[in-house]
């Protein structure tokens, strides 16, 4: 299974709250009643005290974060494809925080299902892989070129296919550039303020991985 590597240590005290566009005229509607849905998730807001922390460590914090939206950006292409456009076509706020939570159309915790009439069953390779892409398509240019396989088996590539159907690979740090820049710049900038020395080395680090 396909994970992503996680960019910052913080990221796991950082909720990020997404915003919605404007509706156009072609909605999407459900396939079931969204509200019982959305009765298994529980909304919270984070209060740790930070009057402890120095006035350096408060700054990191929302730079933190914003390298961590540029990560999230990147697992919502991962996951379905261009998030503002499927949030801008949903009508109903409680379906479109619930595409929110999900990372696309699909019930993560049913099994995938679609919660949208518009869509089908989630592709097997999500986004990673093309979609009408079959496991023999994939076993079989495994076994007529090694290094290929391993770039194909490779955690950090996106499996695309040319105009005459070939597959070929994009290393993760190509296809997601710009949100990788993003992300490693506010790593900079944080690694900047801080205090202790283990932690800036640490935040250089990822910023240059």
């Amino acid at each position: 299974m396909r994970t992503i590597p996680p960019m910052v240590a913080l990221v796991a005290y950082c909720l990020l709250f997404v915003g919605c566009g404007e509706a156009p005229e072609d909605k999407h509607s459900s396939t079931s009643d969204q509200s019982e849905h959305m009765k298994i998730y529980t909304s919270f807001r984070l209060e740790a005290d930070l009057s402890h922390l120095s006035e350096n460590q408060r700054k990191m914090i929302p730079i933190l974060i914003e390298a961590a939206e540029a990560m999230d950006e990147v697992f919502w292409l991962e996951s379905f494809g261009n998030r503002d456009e499927l949030l801008a076509s949903i009508e109903s706020e409680d379906l479109r925080r619930f595409a929110e939570v999900n990372y696309g159309p699909w019930d993560r915790l049913d099994g995938n299902r679609p919660f949208l009439d518009s869509y089908g069953e989630k592709p097997l390779g999500a986004r990673y892989y093309p979609s009408d892409m079959t496991k023999e398509e994939f076993d079989a240019a495994c076994a007529a070129d090694a290094d290929f396989c391993r770039d194909l088996r490779s955690q950090y590539t996106i499996v695309r296919r040319k105009d005459d159907g070939t597959l070929y690979t994009i290393p993760f740090h190509l296809e997601f550039s710009a949100q990788h820049q993003r992300a490693a710049d506010k790593l900079r900038e944080a690694a900047a303020l801080a205090e202790d020395e283990g932690f800036r080395r640490y935040l250089e680090a990822r910023a240059d991985a």
